[in-house]
């Protein structure tokens, strides 16, 4: 990426097709800004709060893990987070056609058989069972409603 330029927010939902083997298509939208930063893969570990597997790329688990260098190192939150971070993270490579295979725990991990809802979340995207992403966005949409979500953008022209 040019010197300067900033990363693309991951963003859209696309429903894709998973194989046999769990090899499915990661969309040219989420999958291009990784291939422009020469990133020949994506990170991706199962989300120990929801069940999704959430991808990034190598700059934003790097964060991840030097955030854990103030805490304290033998803490049990500092244990559990990374253990189910980094222990379970894999870099899954593109094959010619831009697709990943999902390993087997992942795909049992977020429930996912056939199909996959691939959805942007800025810096990550995730990757869901249909039914489980239905599920998860009804509550949200519910939880947004209930409490009068709103957003500020600050320093933006014309706010």
């Amino acid at each position: 990426m040019a010197e300067g330029t900033k990363a693309r927010a991951f963003i859209s939902t696309t429903t894709v097709k998973v194989d046999a083997k769990g090899r499915l298509s990661v969309p040219a939208a989420l999958r291009n800004p990784l291939i422009e930063k020469g990133m020949q893969e994506v990170v991706a570990f199962p989300n120990f709060k929801l069940p999704c597997i959430e991808c990034c790329d190598w700059d934003r688990i790097n964060a991840m893990s030097e955030a854990t260098e103030g805490l304290d190192l033998f803490s049990d939150e500092v244990d559990d987070i990374t253990s189910l971070i980094f222990s379970q993270s894999q870099a899954l490579p593109w094959d010619t056609t831009g697709r990943i295979t999902l390993p087997q725990g992942f795909m049992g991990h977020a429930g996912i058989a056939d199909t996959a809802v691939i959805t942007g979340m800025g810096r990550t995207f995730r990757i869901w069972s249909p039914k489980e992403y239905q599920a998860h966005m009804e509550a949200k949409m519910q939880r947004a409603r209930d409490k009068g979500l709103s957003m500020v953008l600050r320093g933006q022209a014309g706010s």
